[in-house]
């Protein structure tokens, strides 16, 4: 029996500011566990048998995950949020970047962007995963803790009513379309940056019902995620479903195999 293998590069750097009671400032007196590092990307791959999978439900505007890097913000009181609520948009596919303090405690969070070309898109798109939080231009001072963006164009101000939760549970665990594949494992390659968003992104894939192989890591960060695909029966299909899963990600046939250049497997838990 051959297996179909969909490889999927994950890579997402966003930040959110949130200040108060929580922090995820590094030079807080008591700072909190993060949830940022250099670890690479995810991949997922699929089984051979047809099984039936669920792709990601969609909105009436797409989800744009690509064209601004957001940064996340701890406005709550739950110390180190910012750094998880990072995690979960990388998950999602977004760009984040270093995760931050905001200047004030909020209940509600909301999402600023710049002028740069597509930050609003990005920052409509995070604002509808976040449960439909509002959504505005940036204000003048930037209300970080820093006053800076470290060259990100979305900001989440993160409050207490969205600190520690997942995705999932800000869009009310929402019904999944399903759909055929054929049946291909996936394999998720960590290239984000972010420590266990190849991890958080299999059980994204896992939960929407894609067969799912052990999260590893990449080879070097990379801007973008891609999905690349196997010769395998089924496997190209398979790789461009989950590719419109992912958001319209690129699909690529698999490199040739170089030592240099493949996947690590020495740390699946990225």
């Amino acid at each position: 029996m051959r297996t179909r293998v969909a490889l999927i590069a994950v890579a997402s750097c966003l930040s959110i500011a949130a200040c108060g009671g929580g922090s995820d400032s590094a030079d807080d007196s008591t700072p909190a566990e993060s949830d940022v590092s250099t670890d690479p990307t995810t991949a997922a791959t699929t089984t051979e048998a047809p099984t039936t999978t669920a792709a990601a439900t969609t909105t009436t505007e797409p989800i744009v995950v690509e064209g601004a890097t957001v940064v996340v913000a701890n406005s709550s009181i739950v110390g180190g949020a910012a750094g998880r609520m990072s995690a979960e948009l990388a998950a999602a596919g977004f760009t984040t970047g270093t995760p931050t303090n905001g200047l004030d405690r909020i209940e509600e969070s909301i999402v600023y962007f710049t002028e740069d070309a597509g930050a609003e898109d990005v920052a409509n798109s995070v604002a509808v995963v976040l449960g439909g939080v509002e959504v505005d231009a940036m204000p003048d001072p930037i209300p970080t803790e820093t006053g800076t963006l470290d060259d990100a164009q979305v900001l989440v101000l993160l409050g207490n009513e969205q600190a520690d939760q997942t995705l999932d549970e800000l869009s009310g665990g929402s019904e999944v379309e399903p759909v055929e594949t054929g049946g291909s494992t996936v394999v998720v390659a960590n290239d984000s940056g972010v420590n266990g968003a190849a991890g958080a992104m299999t059980e994204e894939l896992k939960d929407a019902g894609f067969t799912m192989g052990a999260p590893t890591n990449g080879v070097e960060p990379r801007a973008d995620s891609i999905v690349y695909y196997t010769d395998a029966d089924g496997a190209e299909d398979d790789a461009t479903l989950l590719a419109e899963t992912l958001g319209d990600v690129d699909v690529e046939a698999m490199p040739e195999p170089d030592a240099a250049d493949e996947p690590s497997t020495e740390n699946p838990g990225a």
